[in-house]
């Protein structure tokens, strides 16, 4: 049996360079023959593909605490069909975006509060947690 991957989740504001950086890890690891899945969020899986389309489609006015349901239910199916099959198999998997960002856009800016969002993500994520969390900050004049 393989030893358990490592996860890996990068956050930051919209247009800081968490894709960016998280393929210059993904071939950093690759060159030191370390197995790694890229993977980010929302719609890393069928579920989550729909779900981006809703939420960021611009065609359907979805209210805070659906928003938040909704990101949730990505995550889980995320978690469940590609992050921990992953890691069980010994694959080190870095996320654009995880549990982070929910507490920043639903949390705080949708005025959800962290408490909720904690809670409904400690479900979705069914306790899974990141090895290591990289928060990359930008100034906003380069944003």
């Amino acid at each position: 049996m393989p030893a358990p991957g490592r996860f890996v989740v990068l956050e930051g504001s919209d247009g800081c360079g968490k894709s960016t950086q998280a393929e210059r890890l993904v071939r950093a690891l690759m060159t030191r023959g370390i197995d790694v899945q890229a993977t980010f969020e929302p719609g890393a899986t069928d579920l989550g593909r729909a779900l981006r389309r809703v939420l960021l489609g611009g065609d359907h006015a979805v209210s805070a605490r659906a928003e938040a349901l909704l990101m949730a239910a990505d995550r889980a199916e995320h978690v469940d069909t590609v992050v921990r099959p992953n890691l069980a198999a010994g694959t080190w998997v870095v996320s654009d975006r995880f549990v982070g960002s929910s507490l920043a856009y639903q949390g705080g800016a949708r005025g959800l509060g962290f408490d909720a969002i904690a809670t409904i993500n400690e479900f979705a994520t069914a306790g899974l947690t990141p090895d290591a969390v990289v928060y990359l900050q930008a100034p906003v004049e380069v944003l």
